[in-house]
């Protein structure tokens, strides 16, 4: 938590100060006798054990620093619903997604995931998709469309090499696109509201270097989330071994202030999927709190004038 005008809250300090001024005089007040008393008036007017008689002081002292704490105008972090967003998905499709470790195999379980992820985040959002292998390709331009998402997504197939760093490199080309009154050749611009979502199982082949590109997607303030599929066993049919590069991908997500994630099966890969929905479609904001405080403050006088009328004596 924190407060706008936090130097208020030093007046909590004459907060036990008046409690001990109350107290002081309390002390000090003379007693009052009642000459001739009728003992069954006094009786009813026993206000019962002391502890009980101090309870609607203290609920007045609460409510009185619960307003202090409100004058300093607290505010507090919290995740909401973004608006609008633009999430690239970038999928591996080089040979080694042929691999069979994941039951049915690495790209079929990656291409069931990213349909259910299409489905699942807000229709407002604008999704795009990028095949990567030896080179990276546009399928869909950031869209509203999830028919057209998940035709292309289906027709993906695995052959070639690994270029992770194209695939970072094109999805920001294509999210710049997307930015309004932004040049698609602006690379120092800062992209608002964006996210690319990185599917590989292997190391970096070809292309540019994924460091270099991830400094592009910092630089354009899009954070980077990686997907790490497969497991260290897996081989293709001729076998050939092809273990994921899970350090290289963690690397980028790193760099661009992203989540990293490891799947080694398809129940997994679904369950990132799930996961990187929760962080992509929410923001983190600082919203003021004072109307808590306020509230907490007027209950609490509430309390402590009841406590008062059914504790103090009567007679």
């Amino acid at each position: 938590m924190t407060f706008q005008q936090p130097l208020l809250l030093l007046a909590l300090l004459a907060v036990p100060l008046l409690a001990l001024l109350v107290w002081w005089w309390r002390r000090r007040r003379p007693a009052v006798g009642i000459p001739f008393p009728d003992l069954d008036v006094v009786a009813r007017a026993d206000p019962g054990p002391r502890r009980r008689r101090h309870l609607p002081l203290l609920l007045a002292l609460l409510a009185l620093s619960a307003l202090v704490v409100a004058l300093a105008r607290p505010e507090m972090w919290r995740d909401e619903p973004r608006e609008r967003a633009t999430i690239m998905l970038a999928i591996d499709v080089s040979g080694s997604m042929a691999a069979t470790d994941v039951d049915p195999y690495r790209l079929q379980a990656a291409q069931d995931a990213a349909k259910t992820f299409a489905d699942e985040v807000p229709r407002q959002y604008q999704v795009g998709l990028v095949s990567f292998s030896g080179s990276a390709n546009l399928l869909v331009a950031p869209t509203t469309d999830r028919a057209a998402l998940l035709r292309a997504i289906d027709g993906l197939a695995p052959d070639g090499a690994t270029a992770v760093g194209e695939a970072i490199e094109t999805s920001l080309d294509a999210i710049r696109a997307t930015q309004t009154g932004l040049p698609a050749d602006d690379a120092g611009a800062t992209l608002e509201a964006a996210r690319i979502v990185v599917l590989s199982d292997g190391a970096t082949t070809v292309g540019i270097p994924p460091s270099l590109a991830a400094e592009d997607a910092k630089a354009a303030g899009v954070p980077v989330f990686t997907v790490s599929l497969g497991t260290p066993d897996g081989i293709l049919a001729n076998g050939q071994p092809v273990p994921p590069d899970a350090e290289g991908l963690r690397e980028v997500a790193e760099i661009t202030g992203g989540d990293a994630f490891e799947s080694e099966d398809a129940a997994s890969v679904s369950a990132v999927y799930e996961r990187l929905g929760s962080f992509i479609g929410t923001e983190r904001v600082r919203g003021e709190v004072t109307a808590w405080f306020v509230g907490i403050a007027a209950a609490l006088l509430i309390l402590a004038g009841v406590a008062a009328w059914r504790i103090s004596p009567r007679l």
